[in-house]
């Protein structure tokens, strides 16, 4: 089974799907990860957890267009 840059770009575009389908009402909030739990102090560095909500939100406004 070869890798081909079709199976790696398809592959690419459903992991970014299934980032931008993520509702975090339903479903981050159950698992801890809400729009309320990423608030950090002032010249803090932002957790990784924050990191990643922050890329969940970018890509789904991205994919809201």
């Amino acid at each position: 089974m070869a890798f081909t840059l079709y199976s790696l770009m398809q592959a690419a575009l459903l992991c970014v799907n299934a980032i931008a389908v993520l509702h975090e009402e339903r479903f981050l909030k159950n698992i801890g990860w809400g729009t309320d739990q990423g608030i950090g102090g002032f010249g803090e560095e932002p957790g990784i957890k924050s990191q990643l909500m922050n890329l969940i939100r970018s890509v789904r406004t991205v994919m809201r267009g």
